[in-house]
């Protein structure tokens, strides 16, 4: 019911009539953004000794005569200790101590477990103890996303205490009592947002007036960064869910910045501050009864049901796509109007109906044939896929014996080159995918499939779950093509990054099945024949050689392929003595 927002949300949006002007804006925003970062002093100063800046900030708005400030940013520490620089917060407490005095002043904590991060013991001492400290913490859906805010969070005690946001709403005027869906329909520019490095600006300068655009209002401080402290809500399809930026002249005047980059996420600054204007201004989102989805849905399906057995297959589907279309309109009318129609029952209950009504035969015909082919079309290739619909029996639940070939492939010194790429993990991925991408071409054009990817690796096996004439040549076979594919691939690759890649060959009887819980399996195999292919790759690092393989793949080659005898040794776990191989064409 509640994902019916968030895909209404951007064309509700567009409906939203209600446009608050800067001045009567409840809700005020002050940011800590990467500008901020990059401005001086902040640029030369840890935030950690930030402190007096905020204290000379928060002191000014206090002196504008907000209704309350909310500082949604914890400061567990202080450099103010007896060895590093004592009283260097002493301006800030001060600050705290004026502004809560009053009882204009919230700050943050977090309690997301026993241990809750509050602020340091300074700071609660000068703002007069935990009743002037709410927790900031954002309730999340089993989606991730972010869509209601609770006014209670329950303490360990058993007891409650006020949210920050529903704390903020207190202090404002507006006492609230359960949980709400967060009004994320608002336009973003209904709240004024300054920069904080500005606002110092302003005041370094002696220039004050900016700090009147705050009376009256509830002002919240927080940080607005790229990766830090960021949340998806209902808003997340939407492109300007986060305010712009004012520009204050006595501040770092008009900057050009580069247009802002689409994300889903928001920095939780704004989150709180949106569910702070739905408690103040009575804006959340009124979800319909749970009897009332049940019966419109019914009622809904009902007609379309009708509908599909009098009109042909084409006819019922633009029939579902002009409903879901008009319904979708109609949902986000009512959104930006407060109401949460079902629309995501409606459309999908639609949507299934038609399958059911119009696909039944196709689905119920040759069920088995299109079992296999689902259950095996991402990691077999089409020709075997193929021979498994025409002959099912090739492939039985649980566990079977079968002789097979497996190859391990592993990238060298995969580990050394992520920690050198890792502040470009765009390439390491695109690294990482193209030595997947040799591989998997060359051991499925082998007639292998790909078992598994494993971190860095790649298991390729010959023989199960169907059929494969000499499954030891087809396996070297394959080993060799993804040698030479490799070799041409680092000869043409300009970017200096090449491949560097291990590979191990063993064969043997081994359990191949569906393997795994009765809620989720995989089709794979074990045995003694996967442990060793896996520790010849290994012993290539030793060896300094790219393929190795034992004698259950040398001794079943045909006459005419090259192999060269290395050595008879222990491999690592094996308790029996193993005959090593390299083939002559690639060592």
């Amino acid at each position: 019911m509640r994902l019916s927002g968030d895909f209404l949300t951007p064309l509700a949006a567009k409906f939203y009539q209600q446009q608050d002007e800067l001045d009567n804006a409840p809700v005020a925003l002050v940011v800590i953004d990467e500008i901020t970062h990059q401005t001086l002093p902040f640029s030369e100063t840890p935030e950690v000794a930030w402190t007096p800046f905020l204290g000379e900030v928060m002191t000014a708005i206090a002196a504008a005569d907000p209704q309350v400030i909310g500082l949604d940013m914890i400061f567990p520490k202080s450099i103010a200790g007896r060895d590093i620089a004592p009283g260097y917060d002493r301006s800030f407490l001060q600050a705290m101590a004026r502004i809560s005095a009053q009882g204009k002043l919230v700050l943050a904590e977090a309690r997301l477990s026993d241990l809750p991060i509050r602020p340091y013991t300074g700071q609660e001492i000068a703002v007069g103890g935990p009743d002037n400290i709410r927790p900031v913490h954002l309730t999340p859906d089993r989606d991730n996303v972010v869509r209601r805010h609770p006014a209670f969070l329950a303490l360990e005690d058993g007891g409650r205490v006020p949210s920050f946001a529903a704390e903020l709403s207190a202090r404002g005027g507006v006492a609230v009592s359960h949980e709400i869906l967060i009004d994320y329909i608002t336009p973003a520019d209904n709240f004024p947002t300054y920069r904080f490095s500005d606002l110092y600006a302003c005041l370094q300068q002696g220039d004050a007036a900016v700090f009147e655009s705050f009376r009256g209002k509830v002002v919240v401080i927080g940080t607005a960064l790229d990766i830090e402290d960021r949340h998806v809500g209902a808003n997340r399809l939407q492109r300007d869910k986060t305010s712009k930026i004012l520009d204050v002249a006595c501040g770092r005047g008009v900057v050009q910045t580069a247009t802002a980059i689409y994300r889903a996420s928001m920095p939780g600054v704004f989150v709180e501050a949106r569910a702070v204007y739905t408690f103040l201004k009575t804006t959340a989102p009124q979800a319909p009864s749970g009897w009332f989805v049940f019966f419109s849905t019914l009622i809904y399906l009902a007609g379309l049901g009708y509908a599909y057995f009098r009109l042909g297959p084409a006819a019922g589907f633009a029939l579902l796509g002009v409903t879901a279309a008009v319904l979708w309109l109609i949902s986000a009318v009512l959104l930006s109007r407060g109401v949460l129609a079902p629309i995501m029952p409606w459309i999908i209950g639609g949507s299934i109906l038609y399958v059911v009504l119009y696909c039944y035969r196709v689905i119920l015909e040759d069920q088995s044939k299109r079992w296999v082919m689902h259950a095996f079309e991402h990691y077999l290739n089409p020709a075997l896929v193929s021979q498994l619909a025409e002959d099912p029996e090739a492939l039985r639940l649980g566990g079977e014996r079968r002789r097979v070939a497996v190859l391990f492939a592993d990238l060298a010194g995969f580990t050394t080159t992520a920690e050198k790429m890792a502040d470009r993990p765009e390439a390491l991925v695109a690294h990482l995918n193209a030595f997947f991408q040799i591989m998997a071409e060359n051991i499925e054009a082998h007639d292998g499939y790909i078992d598994k990817f494993i971190g860095d690796a790649v298991m390729g096996v010959w023989g199960a779950p169907a059929s494969v004439d000499e499954p030891e040549r087809c396996a070297l076979s394959a080993a060799i093509a993804c040698a030479e594919a490799v070799e041409a691939y680092n000869a043409g690759n300009s970017d200096g990054l090449a491949i560097k890649m291990r590979i191990g060959i063993s064969a043997g009887e081994v359990i191949a099945g569906n393997l795994g819980s009765k809620d989720r399996f995989n089709y794979t195999v074990i045995g003694d024949a996967v442990n060793r292919a896996a520790r010849l790759e290994q012993k290539n690092k030793q060896l300094n050689t790219q393929i190795l393989m034992d004698a259950s793949i040398a001794e079943h080659l045909p006459t005419e392929t090259g192999v060269r005898f290395i050595e008879e040794t222990q491999l690592q776990g094996q308790a029996q003595v193993t005959k090593i191989y390299t083939p002559e064409k690639t060592q």
